[in-house]
C-alpha cells in the first residue's frame, strides 16, 4: 500500500503510538483469564435463551437495533434452547468470506491472502462475546467460521492453494491466541467434494447475464477479481455467483448445526459485527486504524469506494502482534481541498 508523505512526521508518530496502544489494549483484554465461576443465571431461572439473544443483538455485537433484530428472535432462541437442554455449548456458524481479502485498487493492489487486523479483531469480538456468555451459561459458546473458498474458485477463479494458505495462517493465529476451544474453521474445500460440487453446479440452468449492470456492481466484481473488468464480464461473473452461491449454501447447510450468522444481516441470517463498530463484511477490503475522537483510534474498512479519501501506511508492530501478524495499516482521512 502506498505511503503518503503529506503529513508531518510528528503527527505520524502520534498515530503510530495510538495504533500501538489500541492493539496492546485488545491483546491485553484477550489475554485476561476466562470466567470460571458458577454462572449467575441458570436455565431454571428466567428464559436463558432470550438473555443470550439480548447479548447477541446488543450494540457491541450487532448493528440492527432491538426492533429490527426481533424478526430473528424465535428461530435463534429455539436453537439456543436445544443446546441448553443437552447442557452443550452454544454453536454459532459465522460466514467469514472466501478465504482472501478483495483488492482496494483492482489492477494495482492484488488480492490479499494474508490474515491481519480484521482477523485479529474478529477474534477479539468473539472472545468478548464468549466471555459474556460464560457469565450466564457455564458451557459457554463456540464459533465456527465458514470459509466458502470453492465458491471463490468457481466464481472468480481464485486458486484453492491461495485460499488454503489463508486458512493455514488463520488457524495459526487462532492457536497463538489460545482460542481453539472457542473457534474452529469450516473450510468448504475440506468438507465438500469438488466433483459433487461441479455436478450440482452443472445441473443448474444458466440464465442470460443482465445487460444493465450498475457501476457499483461492476466495482464489486472487480475488487474480488483483483483487476478491472468490463460490464459484460461483470454480468457473467454475477450470474456465476448466483449459481455457485446456491450450490455452496445447499452443501454447507449440511454442516451448519446451530445459529447461522453473517457479517451483515440478511433476510435469513442475523448479523454479527466482525470488528468494533463494523457493519460490513471485512473481506471486501482491508481493515485499518484511523484517528477517532478524544485522541484515540478506531477501525475503518478501506475499500475501493473510500480508499482515495485516506493516506495510508504500514506500521511494524511485530514486537507485540501475535504471529503470523507483523504489521497493521493506519489511515488518515485526507483534508478536502477548498
Amino acid at each position: 500500500m502506498t505511503t503518503s508523505s503529506e503529513v508531518s512526521s510528528h503527527v505520524d508518530d502520534v498515530l503510530r503510538a495510538q495504533a500501538r496502544d489500541y492493539v496492546s489494549r485488545v491483546l491485553a483484554e484477550m489475554a485476561a483469564p476466562q470466567i470460571s465461576d458458577t454462572p449467575v443465571v441458570s436455565a431454571a431461572g428466567d428464559d436463558l435463551a432470550l438473555k443470550i439473544f439480548d447479548v447477541l443483538t446488543s450494540r457491541r455485537f450487532c448493528d440492527l437495533g432491538r426492533r429490527k433484530a426481533q424478526v430473528y428472535q424465535d428461530e435463534v432462541a429455539q436453537s439456543l434452547r436445544a443446546r441448553i437442554q443437552v447442557d452443550g455449548a452454544f454453536r454459532f456458524f459465522l460466514d467469514v468470506g472466501p478465504g482472501y481479502h478483495a483488492s482496494t485498487r483492482p489492477g494495482v493492489v492484488p488480492l490479499s491472502s494474508e490474515v491481519g487486523l480484521s482477523e485479529l479483531l474478529l477474534l477479539f469480538q468473539v472472545d468478548a462475546f464468549c466471555r459474556e456468555i460464560r457469565g450466564l451459561y457455564a458451557p459457554g459458546a463456540r464459533f465456527f467460521f465458514v470459509i466458502d473458498n470453492v465458491c471463490a474458485l468457481r466464481t472468480n477463479d481464485v486458486p484453492l492453494d491461495q485460499t488454503e494458505g489463508y486458512v493455514r495462517q488463520f488457524r495459526a493465529l487462532i492457536a497463538t491466541m489460545a482460542m481453539t476451544d472457542r473457534v474452529e474453521l469450516v473450510v468448504e474445500s475440506e468438507i465438500v467434494d469438488l466433483g459433487e460440487y461441479d455436478r450440482e453446479l452443472a445441473a443448474l440452468p444458466v440464465q442470460t447475464p443482465a445487460d444493465d449492470i450498475a457501476p457499483a456492481a461492476i466495482d464489486n466484481v472487480a475488487r474480488f477479481l483483483g483487476r478491472p473488468c468490463t460490464p459484460a464480464e461483470a454480468a457473467e461473473r454475477i450470474e456465476r455467483y448466483r449459481r455457485t452461491s446456491e450450490v455452496t449454501n445447499r452443501l454447507l447447510d449440511r454442516f451448519v448445526q446451530g445459529v447461522h450468522m453473517t457479517q451483515r444481516a440478511t433476510g435469513a441470517t442475523l448479523g454479527f459485527r466482525s470488528f468494533p463498530g463494523g457493519d460490513q463484511r471485512a473481506q471486501v477490503g482491508e481493515l485499518a486504524l484511523t484517528p477517532a475522537v478524544k485522541g484515540s483510534v478506531r477501525p475503518v474498512l478501506l475499500t475501493t469506494r473510500n480508499i482515495a479519501n485516506y493516506d495510508c501506511e504500514r506500521v511494524d508492530l511485530s514486537d507485540i502482534l501475535p504471529p503470523p501478524l507483523a504489521s497493521i495499516t493506519v489511515a488518515r482521512a485526507r483534508t478536502p481541498e477548498p
